[in-house]
């Protein structure tokens, strides 16, 4: 596929009208009040008495490192510093229905889940989008949570993460093919601005409840994340022709339900947020998603397509396992992830 129609960034674009109601607490707060508890976000996930499901899933993830420490010899070591940097590339083929034969054959690479500042470097992107542009694909997806500190102080945290978000331009600027973003719950939580500011200075497209069209026929829709924005499907897909194959970003996978529910136009919806669970433990049986492990626990809106390649009717939602690492920096069973996909007609 060739003469990709990617030329601009795309602004904001909200209908209060259509906003999915996932989240209607989100949807009827007024603005500041909303911002106010973007704001507080982070400060509540490191409270460990206000965030229950949260702290479970941090001590679980710290009880397991400390399992297959006690039980098998430099278990944890690999954990921690073998397999978090040790970038798989998957390569997917996905048949759509009512694909255009002209578009049989491209190619779209997703990244996601960075959280830069918490255990993944820039360099470490530069080495994933240098990876990236050798696979010859023609757009790269970002799906959300570019950067994350571990700082409680808030005045502290406002700087480290201003320099987090902006530490992943030059490694972004890297990529020689055009890059789509959608935003994740981190990136929301203390304010859009410094990621706003990061991808308009690396030339990356944010689609914010927006589409735009990636070649003829093919369109790539956006929606803000569930856990922190306003996600409206409806103003995303607006614009699309009808005889177009539609693609969709969606940070958290379990949005997926909702493009199901709502039989919205949509062939595939990419997402990340889960990590795939980080920890994956060995299983008898092969679990929905095809894999003999499991993810003893994975957060809110990832708990029904926590990784991998799903199918539902004629939809796939994927589910990338990400770059980087949170709230601990252990994967096991589970190494972060570049996709690559291959677009064919069913």
């Amino acid at each position: 596929m060739t003469n990709l129609l990617i030329t601009t960034q795309n602004p904001a674009r909200t209908d209060p009208a259509h906003t999915d109601l996932v989240h209607t607490d989100l949807v009827h707060t007024d603005q500041a009040a909303l911002d106010e508890r973007r704001g507080l976000a982070f400060e509540l996930e490191m409270e460990h008495a206000r965030q229950h499901r949260l702290i479970s899933r941090r001590r679980l993830l710290w009880m397991v490192g400390g399992l297959l420490s006690a039980s098998i010899g430099g278990t944890t070591a690999y954990a921690r510093f073998g397999e978090p940097q040790r970038t798989q590339i998957d390569h997917i083929t996905l048949p759509i229905a009512g694909l255009s034969p002209r578009l049989a054959g491209t190619r779209l690479a997703q990244i996601s889940d960075i959280h830069a500042g918490a255990f993944f470097t820039p360099e470490q992107l530069a080495r994933a989008i240098d990876q990236v542009n050798q696979l010859g694909v023609e757009v790269l997806l970002l799906t959300g949570d570019f950067a994350t500190v571990r700082e409680r102080d808030r005045t502290q945290r406002i700087a480290l993460r201003a320099r987090a978000f902006m530490s992943l331009v030059e490694p972004l600027r890297r990529a020689t093919m055009p890059m789509v973003a959608v935003t994740g719950n981190h990136d929301h939580w203390g304010g859009l601005e410094p990621m706003l500011q990061m991808l308009h200075a690396a030339g990356v497209t944010l689609l914010r409840n927006a589409a735009i069209p990636i070649a003829d026929r093919l369109w790539l829709a956006g929606v803000e994340d569930v856990w922190g924005g306003r996600p409206d499907l409806p103003a995303a897909l607006r614009d699309i022709p009808r005889n177009a194959t539609t693609l969709l970003m969606a940070h958290a996978p379990d949005y997926f339900d909702n493009v199901v529910q709502r039989d919205a136009p949509v062939a595939v919806q990419f997402s990340g947020h889960t990590h795939g669970g980080q920890v994956r433990l060995p299983r008898l049986t092969p679990g929905p998603d095809g894999l003999y492990t499991y993810a003893p626990i994975v957060p809110d809106f990832g708990e029904r397509y926590p990784i991998g390649l799903r199918q539902v009717g004629s939809r796939f939602v994927y589910t990338n396992r990400g770059l980087g690492t949170w709230p601990v920096p252990y994967r096991f069973n589970c190494p972060p992830e570049i996709t690559v996909f291959t677009l064919e007609s069913a």
